[in-house]
């Protein structure tokens, strides 16, 4: 395997996951120089002053050709922009990868702006909370957690190694899959449950809210997400979480019906089943990772 060494890191969106990811570098290794691009001096200050990064900057043309990799941290719906301003001045060895949940137009963007066979690998950290901005980063964020990397058929395999290891170095567990693959999957395990939380949010009267206790503040949870990122998500990955949303209609419907029916024996046969698998295939991987963290 070749790895690339990374010790200069362009990051272009200090908030929440670049914020973090920063830091946890930082934390691996204290020599690594982080130079951040923002939109705003308020959220720049702010990440010099939790220390995630060394310099600041609006532009990532003033920045990425020094950079060994320069990661994208903004809404997905900015990458063009940024691609833009960064590919001219990107050094010839420097990588590019980002942290969002959509792949397929991703890597089509950036494969128009930056080449076949560039630099660009995708990635996305399956980590971050419903808080927003670099004062919520932590430097272990990251840890035990699987980042999600998306090459494609002409991404060269060196570069992949590289970014991988790097996610690695973090803590997180690495799963390689096709953008496609990706974007299917996280439409039903991240996309769909933030709609619902969404929609759940909507549904109940205020009356009703003064009641409620942390069963309905557990399930709702991601609604208090960024509204600007999350427009940017269900856009660039319509096509899978509209195909989410009609299977979740689809067995909605066949629950409903049950409960119609008042069939007590093939509700009970429902809630086991989803209970047995939550499980099996959460429940155990919670107690693996915090295991792994240790």
């Amino acid at each position: 395997m070749s790895v690339k060494k990374i010790k200069h890191v362009t990051i272009v969106g200090v908030g929440l996951l670049g914020g973090s990811a920063a830091l946890a570098m930082k934390a691996h290794d204290p020599s690594v120089q982080v130079a951040g691009v923002g939109r705003r001096q308020v959220s720049l200050d702010a990440a010099l002053d939790v220390g995630a990064i060394d310099t600041a900057h609006f532009d990532p043309a003033e920045c990425v050709g020094k950079s060994d990799l320069v990661i994208l941290a903004t809404p997905v719906g900015a990458f063009e922009r940024h691609l833009k301003a960064a590919a001219g001045a990107l050094g010839r060895n420097t990588l590019v990868t980002d942290v969002g949940s959509t792949k397929v137009k991703v890597a089509r963007l950036a494969r128009r702006i930056l080449g076949p066979g560039g630099p660009f690998v995708g990635s996305h950290p399956m980590a971050g909370s419903e808080q927003k901005g670099v004062r919520f980063s932590r430097a272990d964020l990251f840890v035990g957690a699987s980042c999600i990397v998306t090459p494609t058929s002409d991404t060269r395999p060196e570069a992949v190694d590289t970014i991988e290891a790097f996610w690695k170095t973090l803590g997180m567990r690495v799963v390689r899959r096709s953008p496609a693959a990706h974007d299917r999957a996280v439409a039903r395990i991240s996309h769909l449950p933030h709609v619902l939380a969404s929609l759940m949010m909507l549904l109940p009267g205020n009356n009703d809210l003064e009641v409620s206790a942390s069963g309905f503040r557990d399930v709702t949870r991601l609604a208090s997400g960024d509204p600007e990122m999350w427009r940017d998500i269900l856009l660039t990955n319509r096509g899978a979480v509209l195909a989410a949303l009609d299977k979740f209609s689809t067995e909605t419907a066949k629950l409903r019906d049950l409960i119609d029916q008042g069939d007590g024996a093939a509700i009970e046969k429902f809630l086991a089943r989803s209970k047995k698998r939550r499980d099996t295939k959460i429940v155990s991987q919670i107690v693996d990772r915090r295991i792994s963290a240790e």
